[in-house]
Formats: C-alpha cells, sequence, structure tokens
C-alpha cells in the first residue's frame, strides 16, 4: 500500500503534467512541479520530500547531469526517472544514482506500480553522491556521451517533417555540446548558397549567404572541419551578426554535413561552449553525430523535393481539368448559340401571322373563326415564352457546370 507522499516533479514536458495531477489527486499525495534550473533546485533544497521524479525531454548530457544535481541537494530522497530516451541504455547512465525508470508513454497506473513496488521495499538505502567539484571520470563521461549519441541518431531517424528535424538537431546539438548556439546551413547546389531555416536563439526564419561565405562557407567547400578559439582574428568570420544581434561570438566548432556519396550537403555550426573551449573530443563527437545527421537530413530533404514535385503535378493537373472544363463550356455555348439563333430566326419569319390576318379579313362576320384565330395567337406567344425560357436555362446550365 502506497502512504501519503510529497512528491517533487521536475518537468518541462505540459502533456505530462495532467498524468502525475490526476495520479496524485486518485492516491492522495502532495505533488509540486519544478523547473529545471538552479532557483527552483535550490527551492528543492530548502523543502522536504518522499520522491522526486525527473522527466527527460531529450535525449542530452545536460539532463543527465542535472540528476548529478538534484542528488547533491536531496541528499537520501529516491529518485524515478520518467523518459522515451536511456531506457536500454540506464544502468551506464544512471549507475544506482536512480531508484526506477518508468519508459514512456506516462500513465496513473504506470507511476502507482513504481512508486508501490519502490516504497513496498523500506527505507530506501542512501545513494552515493558525487560532490559538485568531482571531476568525472573520463571512461564513464565518454560511456554517457556516447549513449546520448545513440539515443539521437535514434530520435533523429523518427521525424519525416523537414522543419520540425531542423529545429530538432540544433537543439540536440547545442545542447549535447554544452553550447549556447547551434546553426545548421543546408547547401543548394542550384543557386549555390549556404540556407539555414532556424538557429537556436536566432529570430530569423531563413539565412541565405553565398556557398562560400564565412567560416561555414569554407568548411563548406573544402569538407573539411574546424575549430576556432578567436573568431574574431579569423578572415572569414563576419561580425556583422553579432553587430546586428549583440551576440558576442567566443569559439566555433563547424562541421561539414555529407551524404551516403561523402558529398557535402550542409555544415553544422556550433558557438560558444559554456565552459572552456572546443576540443577534439568534441570534434570527435561532432563528427559521429554528423554522419548520423547527413543521411537522415538527405533523406528529409529528398522527401521534400518528392512532396514538392507532386504538389506541382497535382496543380498543373487541376489547372488543366479547369482549362479543359471552360474549353467545353466554350465549345457549347457556341453550340447554343447557333440554336438560339436559328430557332429566333425561324420565329421571325414565321408567317403565321400573316395568314392569320389574312382570314381574320375575309371571316371577320364569324365569332367562332376570330375565336379560334385567338386561341392559335395566344398559344403561339405561350409558346415563344417557353422556347426563350429553355434557351436562357441552357445557358446557365452549361456555366454552371
Amino acid at each position: 500500500m502506497v502512504f501519503y507522499k510529497t512528491i517533487c516533479v521536475f518537468t518541462d514536458n505540459e502533456s505530462s503534467k495532467p498524468v502525475f495531477e490526476q495520479f496524485a489527486s486518485e492516491f492522495n499525495h502532495s505533488l509540486i512541479f519544478s523547473g529545471k534550473n538552479q532557483a527552483d533546485l535550490m527551492r528543492v533544497a530548502k523543502e522536504s520530500f518522499n520522491l522526486v521524479i525527473f522527466e527527460i525531454s531529450s535525449p542530452s548530457m545536460s539532463e543527465i547531469e542535472f540528476i548529478d544535481l538534484i542528488l547533491t541537494v536531496t541528499k537520501s530522497t529516491p529518485i524515478i526517472v520518467v523518459s522515451s530516451y536511456f531506457y536500454d541504455t540506464k544502468e551506464i547512465i544512471f549507475g544506482n544514482k536512480i531508484d526506477d525508470f518508468i519508459l514512456n508513454p506516462l500513465t496513473i497506473d504506470k507511476l502507482h506500480n513504481s512508486i508501490s513496488a519502490l516504497f513496498a521495499k523500506g527505507e530506501v538505502q542512501p545513494k552515493s553522491t558525487i560532490p559538485a567539484e568531482t571531476k568525472i571520470d573520463d571512461v564513464i563521461y565518454t560511456n554517457k556521451r556516447l549513449t546520448v549519441l545513440l539515443e539521437i541518431s535514434k530520435s533523429l531517424t523518427s521525424i519525416k517533417e523537414l522543419d520540425e528535424l531542423l529545429t530538432h538537431i540544433i537543439k540536440l546539438t547545442a545542447d549535447a555540446l554544452s553550447s549556447e548556439r547551434a546553426t545548421l546551413f543546408i547547401l543548394d547546389r542550384e543557386k549555390n548558397e549556404l540556407w539555414s531555416r532556424t538557429g537556436v536563439g536566432l529570430k530569423a526564419s531563413e539565412i541565405r549567404i553565398p556557398a562560400n561565405f564565412g567560416i561555414a562557407g569554407e568548411v563548406a567547400t573544402s569538407g573539411v572541419a574546424q575549430i576556432i578559439h578567436d573568431p574574431y582574428s579569423h578572415p572569414k568570420f563576419n561580425r556583422e551578426v553579432d553587430l546586428k544581434t549583440g551576440f558576442k561570438t567566443k569559439n566555433i566548432i563547424a562541421y561539414p554535413l555529407k551524404n551516403i556519396e561523402s558529398e557535402v550537403i550542409g555544415v553544422i555550426q556550433v558557438l560558444n561552449k559554456k565552459l572552456g573551449n572546443f576540443n577534439s573530443d568534441d570534434e570527435k563527437f561532432l563528427a559521429a553525430l554528423s554522419s548520423s545527421i547527413g543521411i537522415v537530413l538527405e533523406n528529409a530533404l529528398l522527401q521534400q523535393k518528392m512532396r514538392l514535385q507532386l504538389e506541382q503535378i497535382q496543380q498543373a493537373y487541376n489547372e488543366l481539368y479547369i482549362a479543359q472544363n471552360q474549353i467545353l463550356k466554350e465549345t457549347k455555348f457556341a453550340t447554343i448559340s447557333e440554336i438560339i439563333g436559328f430557332v429566333k430566326y425561324v420565329i421571325r419569319s414565321n408567317r403565321n401571322e400573316g395568314i392569320m390576318n389574312e382570314i381574320k379579313d375575309l371571316y371577320s362576320d364569324d365569332p367562332d373563326i376570330i375565336n379560334f384565330l385567338k386561341q392559335i395567337k395566344d398559344s403561339s406567344g405561350i409558346m415563344n415564352q417557353e422556347i426563350d425560357s429553355f434557351i436562357e436555362q441552357m445557358r446557365k446550365d452549361i456555366f454552371d457546370s
């Protein structure tokens, strides 16, 4: 049986919050949501919780390292991780730092079963924490980075829409290299330009530059990666972007993106490593990541090109269909116009009225004949009206069809 618990939930996923809230309501728990930042972490450190739940929303080192920070302030409080990532490699990533792992999609039953099993064991054993100032062992750190690389590569293959893929790539790349900003440039060979539709921290929706312009252009042209510690002293660095945006570029790593035929299709550029400068380890990590990005990106570009071609074919077909209908209508209209002209000619040239007037003059004193002639004339008028109405309806049907 799970008794009343105070639970702190670290999540930035709005869609999962209702599940946590409903779970807390059904099982009478106290629930507090916290953001993944230092301020909320310090607030949590001052309070007492029976359980911490941390939802990992992206396969990044910052998410993993934040759990280490939680351990330094929550001491022996048990931790449950909720995520779509790192499930298969949780032992490598977390070791004994967490008490359980719930694989998305998150449900009330999964939460209840996990927490019930956790506290059914009795007193949770304190976990050994890693002091913030202690350097993480190189082997463990490398394993974590490789696992992050694996999860990023898996996540890339699940995205089909180009815009969503571009946003996903630059967000995860900047995060994986602990950097402030990333931009992905795609090579447009027809226009000989590099273009970028989005970027972390950039407001512009699209940037286009000559294919050989700037550091990204140099990497695209040479196909060779670059690490730059002092961008302002580099002859290819374009400082105008910094002047316009107020952003200060401190260091850069740029890597060419290649397709399966080893042709350059773009450049991934990462700016401002948060601690120190970019190094050879960062280049090796970005090289491995770029291999996955290049293949996935080319597939997305080809799919987008095919969609555009299909849309153009559909548009051309629709225009042809409209043109054929218009020609058919005009042909029908020409035909009905000829019929209308002929009918009106026959009506105008009809001698019935003249003959009836002659009969009327000959038999003016015979009321029966005069009455009969009047009926014929009235019927003729009605017939003319019906012919006009019929012709007008035919005309209307042609243009409404």
